[in-house]
């Protein structure tokens, strides 16, 4: 079969496999748009650091210099940054990602300016797709924020190192993570409630980590990052109470209550988005373990977002079942699995997801997934000339098709079986 036939027999699949029999298709809103860039036409970012210096830590900066180009080779931006390594395993993979911080804050691609930047390496997912695909999903749903990003071709040190994400990197800012920054002085009953940026992270990755008392769930401050230190105890007790009261209500007597159970602590529509989302593409990391995001707004309610890390997530892993397109994976995490407990909730669950089926989400979401397909299709060919991983096992993939297009096949293929499933689950 062609690849042109290959690829409208997978849209005909999906046609199928994204529609349950009661689905009416309707036309859905369009999330956010990023400036469109043509297809197989990516720009390049070239970065030299100073002589040539090589990136070895996940803690040290290198400075340097930078050149955004078109895909023309025209100089668009240009300036100095510092540049460390970041990523926990994926650090370890031949292809590193990066962290990186302009000298100056600057838009890039269409993005607003800022001086904190991410480059997701992609390694282990060889569609080189998923966390965008994902990111696009969380826009299509209404999350608040989730990380603008773009593809490049990387240029380190005079050789060129593949196709990577240029993406935000999560942070407290007006158009990021939109929550008031909290100073040492704010320690008022009206200002110390917010705003906070928090990581459920099981390795411990912040200075400030603690345990929830009933949960043992590791959640740690990336803003205020300075909670450890003197001056900050104020804070320190407000949002470990916060969620040492929000355990208490979830995991009490009546807990189920609207005014004095978990629905006083937590954004109950936001815990509803992540279940769905993270159980659909089934992200392994996402069973309230690592990379999961909270944003406690000054006077509101603990939120679940900003969305990250989906690399590993639509059948990318081979571990914890969450290879299999069936079973729960994140409704069994110890909040979550309280949460099912109470009807009105999971009567929430199932209605947001007939609510996603029928306005056309999934539909419109899936339909993106071939363009985003035929958009990378040229581009990954220098990616994985330069890696040549396309018929080799890269940890923990679940297959190696020994194509690109065999891996966009495979990923939409375990996402019917898991749509389909998951419609069984939320029958109204």
């Amino acid at each position: 079969m062609s690849l042109l036939g290959r690829r409208i027999a997978v849209l005909f699949a999906v046609a199928l496999g994204a529609c349950s029999s009661n689905e009416a298709i309707a036309p859905t809103v369009d999330p956010p748009a990023l400036p469109q860039i043509v297809v197989g036409r990516f720009p390049t970012l070239v970065v030299n650091t100073t002589a040539g210096a090589p990136i070895t830590s996940r803690e040290v900066y290198v400075g340097g210099r930078w050149q955004l180009l078109d895909a023309d080779s025209v100089l668009l931006k240009e300036g100095t940054l510092d540049i460390r390594g970041r990523g926990n395993s994926t650090w370890t993979m031949p292809k590193k990602p990066y962290r990186v911080r302009l000298t100056a804050a600057t838009d890039l691609l269409g993005m607003p300016s800022n001086r904190h930047w991410a480059l997701l390496a992609n390694f282990a997912d060889k569609t080189l797709l998923r966390n965008d695909l994902v990111f696009d999903l969380g826009r299509r749903m209404g999350w608040s924020y989730v990380p603008r990003s773009q593809f490049v071709h990387l240029r380190l040190n005079g050789q060129y190192d593949g196709v990577y994400q240029l993406s935000e990197h999560i942070r407290v800012d007006a158009s990021r993570v939109n929550v008031p920054e909290l100073k040492v002085a704010d320690t008022a009953a009206a200002v110390v409630s917010g705003g906070y940026l928090l990581e459920v992270d099981e390795l411990r990755g912040e200075d400030f980590c603690w345990d929830t008392p009933r949960a043992r769930m590791p959640v740690c401050a990336k803003n205020p990052e300075t909670l450890r230190q003197p001056g900050w105890e104020k804070q320190q007790a407000y949002i470990t109470g916060y969620f040492r009261e929000l355990e208490d209500a979830l995991f009490g007597p009546n807990f189920t209550n609207p005014t004095t159970g978990y629905a006083a602590y937590l954004d109950v529509p936001s815990a509803v988005d992540y279940l769905l989302l993270n159980e659909l593409v089934k992200n392994v990391d996402g069973n309230l373990r690592r990379s999961t995001f909270f944003t406690k707004p000054r006077g509101g309610k603990l939120y679940f977002g900003p969305l990250w890390d989906y690399d590993l997530a639509i059948g990318n892993v081979n571990y914890d079942n969450a290879d299999n397109t069936t079973g729960w994976h994140i409704a069994r995490a110890p909040w979550f699995a309280r949460l099912m407990q109470d009807p009105a909730f999971v009567q929430r669950v199932k209605l947001r997801w007939q609510e996603i089926r029928n306005n056309g989400i999934l539909t419109e979401w899936r339909k993106q997934i071939i363009t985003r397909w035929d958009y990378m299709s040229a581009e990954q060919r220098r990616n994985f000339t330069r890696w040549p991983i396309l018929s080799t096992w890269v940890w923990p993939n679940r297959v190696v098709p020994g194509s690109y297009d065999g891996e966009m096949a495979a990923l939409q293929e375990w996402l019917s079986a898991r749509t389909n499933w998951m419609d069984e689950q939320l029958k109204p």
